[in-house]
């Protein structure tokens, strides 16, 4: 989980750098595909040159073989390999980031972003920290949008929603489009009442934004969650309170 003073940085450089944004999400995508190289090979990643002592450290690292064995290497080969090197490690983020994001709203894919939230338990669990809410999203009425007005609509006002969504949740929550019109949101050092909060502001800037609404269920981690517990009892949530709303069910209806 990061502390507070490294996200203070990472929102400043996204804020001074539009590009960095990209950069970062490569290196998740990367790290999400090719977990052993991720880490190692995020400097290459982004912008300036690798310092020459850091090189055949990073070099031999992503190799697999002892630094030592780069001796015989001058600096110009070893630049040239680190050049090479990030090319196609840049060229591997990119894949996998149009792997891992649905492109249309720009959200993570099901399968990595379920992927990405039991990452964020297990770690959650290493270090216990304020806690972990998952926020599960249908749009009202989508349906009836196409319908009437054609996909293409539709499609706007999904991608309007996650945009409206986004500027209400911090740089590192994350959003997986987990149906054709459901969304869920990870919230993690964050607490049930928080979260509740934050679906309150979600649906406000929805509703201005999208010009659509939706329905929301918030579930907090439990000992024995894993993802798709976690996320099957957020939308059971949802459903409830929307049954509640609708007037076929009272509060207390499982």
């Amino acid at each position: 989980m990061p502390r507070q003073d490294e996200i203070v940085e990472t929102q400043a450089a996204d804020r001074a750098d539009p590009s960095a944004e990209t950069h970062r999400r490569s290196r998740e995508a990367l790290t999400a595909a090719l977990p052993d190289i991720g880490e190692v090979s995020a400097e290459l990643i982004g912008h300036g040159d690798v310092p020459r002592p850091r090189s055949r450290q990073v070099l031999a690292a992503v190799l697999g073989i002892p630094p030592a064995s780069l001796t015989q290497m001058d600096d110009t080969d070893v630049s040239r390999a680190v050049d090479r090197l990030r090319a196609l490690i840049d060229q591997c983020a990119r894949l996998a980031d149009q792997a891992t994001v649905d492109e249309l709203t720009g959200a993570m894919r099901r399968g990595s972003g379920m992927a990405a939230l039991q990452r964020e338990i297990d770690r959650n669990r290493r270090s216990p920290g304020k806690g972990l809410v998952a926020i599960f999203i249908d749009l009202d009425g989508l349906k009836a949008v196409n319908d009437r007005n054609g996909h293409a609509a539709g499609d706007e006002r999904l991608r309007a929603t996650v945009k409206a969504i986004r500027e209400r949740l911090r740089s590192y929550d994350l959003v997986i489009r987990y149906g054709g019109d459901e969304f869920v949101c990870v919230l993690t050092n964050s607490d049930a009442a928080e979260a509740e909060r934050t679906a309150a502001a979600l649906r406000e800037n929805v509703l201005v934004g999208a010009h659509g609404s939706i329905s929301v269920g918030v579930a907090e981690l439990e000992p024995d969650d894993d993802g798709e517990v976690l996320v099957a009892r957020a939308d059971l949530a949802l459903y409830t309170g929307r049954r509640v709303r609708d007037g076929t069910a009272s509060p207390a209806a499982p």
